[in-house]
């Protein structure tokens, strides 16, 4: 009952978002340019298309984690459960999130392997976490900021502010990261004193044992890393083919390429599938950038597209539920044991 109403809860919140953003767009009317102006379907396909490659290099890198563990995984069971995984982040109203499920479905096709499903899960969102940050602050060396802003020179300021704190992230991430790669450093008193703390020390205590179990694996996390950033290059031309094909104008390419990165950090706050505060990262750091020809709201219009986007594509995911029900309904009574509570220790990091 309490995981119900703290789903709840979320959704509401999540609603209050949406509204706030709605109510907003109405009255500048941004709706009714959306639906008097032709738009350009060939361009909004392409947005679906490279959403729909984004999703795939993203099953496909989960795959090479847990095959690395010796997890015998095959792409097909890889597709089922990241198409399922992607489905119960936006559909399940936040009870029973994505990486929780794959991390049960996987521990439960192969027996013995819990702490590896788990492992593999949690490596994967922080390599996708991280690579956001990698991502926006590359893509910031090809960005002209006095072309930028017109509009709201006040929020671009903010919106520059933020730039600078998602730069500082992506270097003192990879020094962490380098550093949590030797194992003397892992394995010390100190480092596990953490485990210790209040509330975040579980959560801390399974992250070192997912970290443990890669740390020889230096090349794989590369190549994970390499394959990250094409999926958000793919999650941000999707943002952008859907900015062309809407009415109206926006930003250029290697702008979209900063403000996407940053907008989809806002997905790793435990909303169903980051529903709402997507929506408004993308639409604050829109009006951030904004030129004088484009719409105060096109943001949150194009925001709201490719939201529909990608729960056209989290639809597939509908064939493999209905193709093993049971199953999954055996994994969602699983997920409300306590067992299974204390022995996942996943989030709901970004699926990207």
């Amino acid at each position: 009952m309490k995981r119900v109403l703290i789903g709840l809860i979320k959704v509401l919140i999540s609603c209050a978002i949406l509204g706030y953003l709605f109510r907003q767009a109405w009255r500048d009317d941004s709706f009714s340019l959306l639906y008097s102006q032709p738009k350009d379907w060939g361009l909004l396909f392409g947005a679906l298309s490279a959403a729909l490659l984004s999703l795939i290099l993203c099953i496909l890198r989960w795959r090479l984690l847990v095959v690395a563990l010796q997890i015998p995984f095959s792409i097909r069971d890889a597709f089922r459960l990241g198409m399922l995984g992607y489905l119960f982040n936006f559909f399940t109203l936040g009870i029973v999130g994505g990486d929780v499920l794959k991390a049960i479905m996987i521990a439960r096709d192969k027996p013995g392997r819990r702490l590896e499903a788990v492992a593999s899960v949690l490596i994967d969102r922080a390599i996708g976490l991280y690579a956001l940050f990698v991502l926006a602050s590359l893509a910031m060396l090809n960005i002209d900021w006095s072309t930028l802003g017109e509009r709201n020179p006040d929020q671009l300021a903010a919106v520059r502010r933020i730039c600078d704190v998602t730069t500082t992230a992506a270097i003192v991430g990879g020094v962490v990261i380098f550093v949590l790669l030797i194992p003397q450093i892992t394995h010390s008193q100190a480092v596990h004193a953490l485990t210790r703390l209040p509330a975040v020390g579980p959560l801390i205590s399974k992250a070192l044992m997912a970290l443990q179990l890669y740390q020889r694996r230096r090349g794989l996390l590369l190549a994970t890393l390499l394959m990250s950033l094409g999926v958000h290059l793919l999650s941000s031309l999707s943002v952008f083919l859907v900015a062309r094909g809407l009415p109206g104008d926006d930003p250029n390419l290697a702008t979209h390429l900063v403000i996407v990165p940053i907008a989809m950090v806002a997905s790793a706050i435990p909303l169903p599938g980051g529903l709402g505060a997507v929506e408004y990262a993308l639409d604050f750091l829109y009006r951030g950038v904004a030129t004088m020809n484009i719409g105060e709201r096109q943001g949150f219009i194009i925001a709201l597209a490719y939201r529909v986007i990608t729960m056209i594509i989290a639809s597939i995911g509908l064939f493999y539920y209905l193709t093993g029900r049971r199953e999954v309904r055996a994994m969602l009574q699983a997920a409300g044991s306590s067992e299974v509570d204390e022995s996942n220790g996943t989030t709901e990091l970004p699926v990207t």
